[in-house]
């Protein structure tokens, strides 16, 4: 029972360390965001060009990128899929007008939307890594870069 309370303690610290992260990525909150970091964090972005930042000043490279990207960025937890040890798996949805370059693209003044999934590695409540997946097609087809046959209407 003791282990199963530590458990729940454990878990509810993770939880509220995500949430936390997530509010300093919308708000722009680039030490907050970090704090919660450890020394050798990373994020792993699968479908970028170049999908690994390694360390604080990359990974603060790459939330400059995204928030010059979308300077309205609103990212929302959409839920908790999984929590076991030192891995967690949430799902969000990410927003924001397209005002810098995207992979390339110009600017498009859209709004976009993008449902993503992170796999979160903690050490102990500090996160030390985020392996981040979503649908590229999807993101390219809001911003009008992509289009695909029968597609029309299925975002």
């Amino acid at each position: 029972m003791a282990q199963a309370a530590a458990e729940g303690i454990a878990r509810d610290a993770i939880v509220r360390e995500i949430e936390q992260h997530l509010h300093a990525e919308s708000t722009q909150d680039l030490e907050a965001l970090l704090a919660g970091m450890t020394v050798d964090c990373y994020n792993l972005v699968m479908c970028d060009p170049s999908p690994l930042y390694l360390g604080p000043e990359e990974v603060a490279r790459r939330y400059r990128g995204l928030w010059a990207t979308f300077p309205d960025l609103e990212v929302q937890l959409r839920r908790v899929v999984a929590i076991e040890g030192s891995i967690a798996v949430t799902e969000h949805r990410l927003s924001g007008t397209h005002r810098g370059p995207l992979f390339g693209i110009a600017p498009t003044g859209r709004k976009l939307t993008v449902d993503t999934c992170v796999v979160w590695e903690f050490v102990g409540t500090r996160v030390r890594g985020e392996t981040v997946y979503f649908d590229l097609a999807t993101l390219l087809r809001h911003a009008a870069f992509l289009e695909l046959p029968g597609g029309a209407g299925r975002d």
